[in-house]
């Protein structure tokens, strides 16, 4: 095939300042993959090059995300939060919304470097405009998918368009019937094989497993059968394998070109399990689309030979956000960051790699203005009774902030369940009936599976939380969800793409 010149879980491959040579970077996400659907916090899943990553570099056990895809993969690009953004709410939909055009992203800072940029995998940072693609947004390259939910195979949308490109070109049809994963592990591999190594890269490796459809070829479920009983959890639980046996073929190609030396790797999701397609997040509680640890807690860990001997196979309990990776990169690389506009995310290097305290003590998850719940009732509800009357934020909307140790959530959160993986044996104590409140505040670090609210007791930490709420929600950009002219799948050609001029 030709490969390009020049990508919804997170690996990233980064040389690193401190070498004579500026940094590689190889950034891999999962696709909605949960806590519990890696080797390392499951044994029953099979994902060695994960495990061995992981085990040999630092996991970051405090790291937080958006609660779905488009939310956590707009702010990774920029380093601003989503409210920042409009982009708070849960997808593009059908309206022309992007990252925000005036938004410098990490591609262009590390192209202003110096730096061969490539994509490969899913954008989902909007595509209504020619301006909005990837190839505009400062990758060099650009092979893989604009939108998300995506066949597998098929690499059609909702059964009705192609929505596979290598830059301008429609590749569907040349790829139908190749797995997703398989393809994009060979588009990367090529990459890499390709590269010049007198010029730093950035790969982005977006893969879109564990996204739905559930689809995976067949050599893949046999370890699992007869382990786990449930279809759909086996069909995940093969395709992590898939993505697990993709990574390590990435990881191989570096080492065969003599670039892992000089490389870094980190691995992220972009959101917790989806639980209704065979995820899962277990012990935390709830999965994506919600805001309880499951959705947005995530496996995160970096892997480097450059890094220090004493943090190699540590657990690092900093705080950590998805806002965080453009300083980080950046500083890595050797750029700045004038020409941004005022980040959320902090430079966290000397952290990963020398085990120093993180200057972030407060991460945003979200604010939604657009989603507030119905009144509750204050005979029912004591948190609403307490903290209704408060001035500085209404405790009805959906958000919910990190502060320390502390984490506070409000309004409607749905899904307040821990979901049991069928893959497990052991009986696990009926944690009764979860109740529907306003106000809800946990001590994550005694309380990481949020059983145990906290806010009639600490009263004085949810005001101080709920004020610091209401000054985000003062410099917050309204989520226009009903943007016009809406999609036209008409004016695409046969490929998903833009449809405003």
């Amino acid at each position: 095939m030709a490969y390009l010149h020049g990508i919804s879980v997170l690996i990233v491959v980064i040389s690193t300042v401190f070498c004579k040579k500026q940094p590689n970077i190889i950034f891999i996400i999962g696709d909605d993959v949960g806590w519990n659907d890696v080797g390392y916090n499951n044994p029953v899943f099979r994902t060695p090059n994960i495990d061995s990553l992981a085990k040999n570099g630092v996991k970051l056990n405090n790291y937080y995300t958006g609660e779905v895809c488009v939310p956590s993969r707009n702010m990774l690009m920029s380093g601003r939060y989503a409210i920042r953004l409009g982009l708070q709410h849960h997808e593009l939909g059908v309206n022309p919304r992007s990252l925000p055009l005036d938004e410098v992203t990490i591609a262009d800072k590390l192209k202003e470097t110096g730096y061969a940029t490539h994509l490969v995998g899913k954008w989902h940072c909007g595509f209504y405009k020619e301006k909005c693609l990837p190839y505009n947004r400062g990758f060099d390259t650009f092979f893989g998918y604009v939108s998300a939910s995506v066949d597998h195979y098929s690499h059609r949308y909702n059964g009705r368009i192609w929505d596979l490109r290598n830059m301008t070109v429609n590749e569907g049809p040349r790829y139908n019937g190749q797995y997703s994963t398989h393809l994009l592990t060979r588009v990367a591999k090529g990459l890499i094989e390709q590269h010049d190594s007198d010029k730093p890269m950035f790969l982005y490796l977006a893969y879109t497993s564990n996204h739905e459809e559930l689809e995976v070829p067949s050599k893949y479920k046999a370890p699992f059968r007869g382990k786990i009983k449930d279809k759909d959890r086996l069909t995940l639980a093969a395709m992590s394998s898939c993505l697990d046996e993709g990574i390590g073929q990435v990881i191989d190609t570096l080492k065969k070109r003599g670039l892992y030396d000089n490389s870094v790797i980190v691995f992220i999701s972009d959101n917790g399990g989806a639980t209704t397609f065979g995820g899962n997040n277990w012990p935390l509680k709830g999965a994506k689309l919600s805001l309880w640890e499951g959705g947005v807690h995530v496996p995160a860990f970096v892997h480097s030979p450059l890094l220090k001997e004493n943090v190699r196979g540590t657990l690092c309990n900093e705080l950590f956000h998805v806002t965080d990776w453009l300083p980080t990169l950046v500083h890595l690389a050797g750029g700045t960051l004038h020409g941004t506009k005022p980040l959320d995310g902090y430079n966290q290097w000397n952290t990963i790699r020398e085990g120093v305290g993180t200057h972030r003590n407060e991460a945003l998850i979200t604010i939604n203005q657009h989603y507030i719940i119905k009144t509750p009732d204050p005979s029912y509800d004591k948190t609403y009774k307490m903290y209704s009357s408060n001035r500085h934020f209404d405790v009805r909307m959906h958000a919910a902030i990190r502060s320390g140790k502390w984490k506070l959530l409000t309004g409607g959160q749905g899904d307040h369940v821990w979901t049991k993986p069928p893959e497990m044996t052991k009986d696990v104590p009926d944690v009764g009936e979860v109740p529907y409140e306003a106000v809800y505040l946990y001590d994550i670090e005694r309380d990481p599976e949020e059983r145990n609210n906290l806010a009639l007791h600490h009263t004085d930490k949810v005001k101080e939380l709920l004020k610091v709420l209401g000054e985000y929600l003062k410099g917050a950009v309204e989520p226009n969800e009903n943007m016009m002219p809406r999609i036209d799948y008409d004016r695409m050609n046969g490929l998903m793409g833009p449809w405003v001029k």
